[in-house]
């Protein structure tokens, strides 16, 4: 019985550690508007390990040298997938905004993240919620979190190829 049960509880352990959550997008507005145009691109942190970014940044302290290049990633990533359809500038003002606002960072990379489409006034034409980027399996918090940041970047691109055209 003792085994029955240990197994059992095996099983389920594996089960909700293996867990990954699902991508359940929630879309509003339109991105229709920045067809043939460009964006800028910014990224925002919430919570990197159950943290705000700044205390993050205090704990990791290679946080803020790796940050551009993994701001980077997302950007190269997401302009390879919006194609010619549209471009994303970093750190230049444009008429139009493109924000990814990252909930959460796991321990593992995985990102939680929303994307909002912005007017010079602030002003929100588009979001889609509900998105998941991937993590990394092995290397260090910097390395998986890059890995995240792939993922992101393409899944990024793909959704705002997918709801420009619509």
């Amino acid at each position: 019985m003792r085994r029955i049960l240990f197994v059992i509880f095996a099983c389920l352990s594996l089960c909700c550690y293996a867990q990954v959550p699902f991508n359940n997008e929630v879309v509003t507005g339109s991105f229709s508007s920045l067809k043939g145009q460009s964006a800028n691109l910014e990224i925002v942190y919430n919570k990197i390990h159950g943290m705000p970014e700044a205390d993050f940044a205090a704990y990791e302290k290679d946080w803020n040298v790796d940050k551009p290049e993994i701001e980077s990633i997302i950007w190269s990533k997401a302009n390879d997938g919006v194609k010619s359809l549209c471009h994303l500038n970093m750190g230049n003002k444009a008429e139009q905004t493109v924000r990814i606002v990252v909930n959460s960072v796991s321990v593992k990379g995985d990102y939680s993240f929303e994307i909002q489409f912005l007017d010079k006034s602030e002003k929100v034409l588009g979001k889609i919620e509900g998105l998941f980027g991937k993590g990394g399996m092995f290397g260090t918090k910097l390395n998986l979190i890059k890995d995240g940041a792939k993922s992101t970047g393409k899944r990024t691109g793909a959704l705002l190829r997918k709801y420009i055209n619509k």
